[in-house]
């Protein structure tokens, strides 16, 4: 620094209170520690999360869609620029012909790794996709437990519980019991889950190497093709991402793993090729994860690449007749459903979907399934023997001694953007509202309905694709 600069210094120094003073050099040194702290530190996890709150009230207050109908910058073609992640496990690989079937009805044709923990079975030769992809030939699918133990990766830990679950439920299907199989299956099922993320991360990308995006779902998960390929086409792939339906406090945030977790081909040669010891570790500590995908933010949190919750109105963790259309989502198009274990569910919601053009919106899955429009709750505001509100939470407000249904429904009116569904139930006066509603559930003895005003009022406002 030369003699001018310290001159400007000294008289910059002299113009400061002695409170602008201490409040620079609080500044300095709290700025001082947080870029020196640690990636996955508890002080950068507090304020990130801070962040997020903020971020989160801002967007639930002043919800915009208009992001999603300018030109993308980012373009992807999901046939052969994505390698899609599905997890099975034994107790449930009944679900795996289903789900390929639901991404062939419309269209979805990615590269596909199907990982399990278990062996490959005959019947799993067949699996296919309508458009030629075969077993082996754009579907992979591994024993993904076993593979990590074969190249060692598990290496001290083999003496392990989890472990030893592993190996008695492969030992039960290659020795073909097949209901002392089955119930081992179902029985460890989650455990077994929890360390297949990582291995199943790193073997797609050793398998499927440089694509834009990665996408890893489960078994009973259904992927919306237009609505991916939308909001995938406006993040820069190259540039780590790590996106998902965020639930966990400040300490371990991290997305909800049958919700989808998406992640860029940046964000997966940073984790594989650049820090194979943090990998390493991982991997060391996944037969004592309780939660996979937890364990998968951890350790991204390590190479500083944190969940991105910008997108989290997009992401979906339940079937269609239990989704939560938030007000604050209504404009903007969902990405999926989980939750579809059932077989007829899964290739219900595949028929449902496959012929669906442009982006599926919150506001339209009514529309699909043949829910009355808002206009009609105006019209005839009580509907009895439904309920549009459904599972009650923190999110939502119950009011006791409510004498008649018509107060319940000032109730609501008054309630303002807090009510989007009412429920009511005559027996014990009781009104519960909540800022969603449901498709709508049959239930004998209450009567229900929606705030048609507020609906329609938030749908008018929408963007429409140019």
């Amino acid at each position: 620094m030369g003699l001018i600069g310290r001159h400007e210094l000294r008289s910059l120094s002299a113009r400061l209170s002695r409170w602008q003073k201490l409040a620079l050099g609080l500044f300095i040194s709290f700025y001082v520690i947080y870029i020196t702290s640690a990636y996955d530190g508890s002080l950068r996890a507090f304020f990130r999360f801070q962040h997020s709150v903020v971020t989160d009230y801002y967007q639930s207050q002043r919800p915009s869609d208009g992001w999603l109908y300018r030109r993308q910058h980012y373009p992807v073609d999901l046939d052969n620029e994505v390698g899609l992640i599905i997890k099975t496990g034994y107790g449930t690989k009944y679900r795996m012909p289903l789900a390929l079937r639901a991404l062939s009805n419309e269209s979805f044709f990615p590269d596909i790794a199907v990982v399990q923990d278990f062996p490959v079975q005959p019947d799993q030769r067949s699996y296919n996709l309508s458009n030629g992809k075969t077993f082996k030939s754009g579907i992979n699918v591994v024993d993904i437990l076993g593979w990590n133990l074969d190249r060692g990766a598990l290496k001290g830990r083999e003496h392990l519980e989890r472990i030893y679950k592993y190996k008695n439920l492969r030992d039960a299907i290659e020795a073909e019991e097949w209901a002392l199989s089955e119930g081992l299956g179902k029985a460890m099922g989650w455990e077994l889950d929890a360390m297949k993320f990582l291995p199943a991360l790193e073997y797609t990308w050793n398998t499927l190497p440089k694509k834009k995006w990665y996408i890893m779902i489960d078994d009973d998960t259904y992927v919306i093709k237009s609505t991916l390929k939308l909001m995938l086409g406006h993040i820069n792939f190259g540039q780590p991402h790590y996106i998902g339906n965020p639930v966990g406090d400040y300490k371990g945030r991290f997305p909800h793993g049958g919700s989808s977790v998406i992640m860029s081909g940046a964000t997966m040669r940073n984790l594989f090729e650049w820090n194979p010891e943090i990998v390493r570790q991982a991997n060391l500590e996944s037969p004592y994860a309780v939660w996979g995908d937890k364990l998968l933010a951890t350790t991204l949190q390590k190479i500083a690449v944190y969940l991105d919750e910008s997108y989290k109105r997009l992401f979906n963790g339940e079937h269609p007749w239990i989704t939560r259309m938030w007000q604050d989502r209504l404009c903007l198009p969902i990405i999926g459903f989980h939750g579809l274990g059932n077989p007829d569910a899964m290739e219900q919601v595949g028929e449902v979907f496959k012929d669906q053009e442009g982006p599926v919106l919150w506001s339209s899955l009514g529309k699909i399934y043949g829910v009355p429009e808002w206009q009609t709750f105006i019209d005839v505001p009580i509907r009895p023997n439904m309920n549009y509100v459904g599972r009650l939470d923190d999110q939502s407000t119950t009011v006791l001694d409510v004498a008649k249904v018509e107060d319940c429904i000032d109730i609501c009116d008054r309630a303002q953007t807090k009510c989007l569904a009412w429920v009511y139930n005559a027996d014990i006066k009781r009104c519960d509202y909540a800022p969603w509603a449901i498709l709508g559930d049959i239930a004998d003895g209450l009567v229900s309905g929606v705030n048609g005003k507020l609906g329609k009022r938030l749908v008018d406002r929408c963007h429409k694709p140019r």
